[in-house]
């Protein structure tokens, strides 16, 4: 295997999962935001809308969102100046993170894969327990012919420690509106517009977190020996605020999502849109012939 093999499979793991969360997740007891009771509500129109606080109105998004089950998203991911990651596809929220993405690696990942052979261009595929990754068959002669790699979300938890077991939490709690919700629990949200995005009219709201606020978003489902090691690796990250926008539309439903994250390596910026809710989501595992496990190029990281 190529002599960075290791720190690029890693490397590629963490990208595409951290791009991939971009789509959220759920509370720790896996319910959607807010009360249930904004939903249920009888009161709609113009009136109604007018008499709710931007928070309450978010908690309604929340759960309209939610309950749509799937979409169509793209998504992107940059930090500081570098070439943006991007992907698009369908995905399924419905139990954890489900569906097919496919997309360009950006920033230093690019050249990394350009040296050992690849062009940059992936397909992932998000399951219940793991995803698996084609970046295509100039990389498949790296990995003894297999197209496709496994990364369990137990064994990359071990690899990635407090931050790996976040990161699994989104993945398999997954939903678009972790933002959302990330909103209304710090009380910092305001309503800064309207605008259209993709043709689609939208209210926009924005607000910001500081580092507590993101270690409380982050740390849901987490044992407090587990949040407290994560809370550390913010800190040595340098990970200060996190300013919030997301755009929902007359129907409450969210349409776009963009995080700007604040850290030592420069501004991270995730953004997402989402279109066609509710719409079919088939994702079934690649032939396990063509598959090879990461943790067979990265030990350690078998848990």
């Amino acid at each position: 295997m190529f002599r960075t093999g290791r720190t690029l499979l890693a490397a590629t793991a963490v990208v595409l999962a951290l791009t991939a969360t971009a789509c959220g997740s759920k509370g720790a007891d896996g319910s959607a935001a807010g009360t249930g009771k904004a939903a249920d509500s009888k009161s709609s129109g113009a009136d109604a809308a007018k008499e709710l606080t931007p928070a309450a109105m978010l908690a309604m998004v929340g759960e309209k969102t939610s309950a749509a089950k799937s979409a169509k998203t793209e998504a992107t991911m940059q930090i500081g100046a570098t070439k943006a990651s991007s992907m698009k596809g369908a995905i399924s929220w419905e139990h954890g993170l489900n569906g097919e993405l496919t997309g360009t690696m950006g920033g230093p990942m690019a050249e990394t894969l350009s040296k050992a052979g690849g062009d940059g261009t992936f397909t992932a595929r998000y399951l219940d327990d793991a995803m698996y990754v084609n970046m295509g068959a100039a990389m498949a002669g790296q990995l003894g012919g297999a197209h496709w790699i496994k990364y369990g979300y137990a064994d990359l938890a071990k690899l990635m420690g407090a931050a790996g077991d976040s990161m699994k939490n989104q993945l398999q709690n997954a939903d678009p509106v972790s933002s959302v919700r990330a909103l209304i629990a710090s009380g910092k949200v305001d309503k800064a517009g309207t605008e259209s995005v993709n043709g689609v009219q939208a209210t926009k709201y924005a607000g910001d977190l500081s580092a507590a606020d993101i270690t409380q978003a982050t740390t849901k489902g987490l044992t407090q020996a587990q949040a407290d090691a994560l809370q550390k690796q913010f800190a040595a990250a340098g990970i200060t605020s996190d300013h919030i926008e997301v755009w929902v539309t007359a129907d409450n439903l969210l349409v776009k999502k963009v995080e700007q994250m604040q850290s030592k390596a420069g501004e991270i910026t995730s953004t997402a849109t989402y279109s066609d809710y509710g719409t079919a989501v088939s994702t079934t595992p690649p032939s396990a012939s063509d598959t090879v496990d990461f943790t067979k190029f990265v030990p350690n990281a078998k848990s």
